[in-house]
């Protein structure tokens, strides 16, 4: 599809992809700078030959268009990072390659780059692939199936492995946070979207914790929430309190809990346990280390 002169699919499309780069943006997300975006992109397919290559002179195009080039150069990054082009920069401009895979992707009302297409599935790593194969098994009736076309999702469930503790840690929370969602993502958020749009919107947090780290990602604060609500006489809210507070002071490190600050350091021993099995019951760290890291020394072996 030509962005050129600009479709207005083709300004929402620019608009919806730059929130799915979250934290790996460059530049805002605003609806003046999609505008601009999809009229670059539009001028760049214009000006590339046969193959989608071209070579700009960003200060030139930028004094052309009355903006300073480092809004252009801003725009070219985050267009980079979105996998529409990959630019190499030169002592005599940016030569460009324009990467096209978004017709599909507008036929079917997609809005993300989870749709590139890509060498084949079999290259994706095993990470992605079980996070595809859970997703699958335990999603919500209301959601599409999954079917990875790139590896962009990869970084962030590499993050959420680390942040989880192991593989087999988030799988189980992967499996928590979809059973517990709430119910504007369960039945409303995927009219109309793909299967990329919702597997991306597990790595996102809500728009009051934009920006922070993964511990505000829905797929760890639904599954959170999950385990508060099957707490024996604890609220929703009252217990994912406590796993926040638990995540603060707790931390998985290599084979043990690790407190952090002096707050955690002068936590009672049950108190210790109490937390840390807070975190092992959402699926971080390893079922059953607590009660074996935290017991009176008496009890010890």
């Amino acid at each position: 599809m030509r962005f050129y002169a600009v479709r207005t699919e083709a300004i929402q499309r620019t608009y919806r992809a730059l929130q799915q780069l979250g934290s790996q943006r460059r530049g805002p997300h605003t609806p003046s700078r999609a505008m601009r975006m999809a009229t670059l992109y539009g001028h760049l397919q214009c000006r590339a030959d046969d193959q989608g290559q071209l070579m700009v002179g960003v200060r030139e195009l930028a004094g052309a268009w009355l903006l300073q080039p480092k809004l252009l150069r801003t725009d070219l990054a985050d267009l980079e990072g979105l996998g529409w082009l990959s630019c190499r920069r030169g002592r005599h401009g940016v030569a460009i390659q324009l990467h096209d895979p978004h017709a599909r992707s507008f036929a079917r009302g997609a809005v993300t780059a989870e749709e590139e297409p890509s060498p084949t599935v079999a290259e994706f790593s095993d990470a992605l692939m079980q996070f595809c194969n859970t997703y699958n098994s335990h999603k919500p009736r209301a959601w599409p199936s999954y079917r990875p076309r790139s590896a962009a999702l990869e970084t962030r469930i590499r993050q959420a492995l680390q942040h989880a503790g192991g593989t087999e840690t988030f799988s189980a929370v992967l499996t928590r946070a979809l059973a517990a969602m709430p119910e504007f993502w369960r039945n409303t958020y995927p009219r109309g979207r793909s299967g990329a749009d919702c597997a991306a919107a597990l790595f996102c947090a809500d728009r009051s914790n934009s920006g922070l780290g993964p511990e505000f990602w829905h797929v760890f604060t639904w599954a959170a929430a999950a385990v508060g609500a099957s707490g024996p006489g604890a609220s929703g809210v009252q217990a994912e309190s406590e796993f926040n507070r638990a995540r603060r002071l707790f931390v998985w490190g290599d084979h043990a809990w690790i407190g952090q600050g002096m707050e955690a350091v002068k936590l009672p021993l049950e108190e210790k346990r109490r937390l840390a099995e807070l975190l092992e019951a959402a699926g971080l760290g390893e079922a059953g280390h607590a009660a074996r890291q935290f017991q009176p020394a008496a009890d010890a072996p």
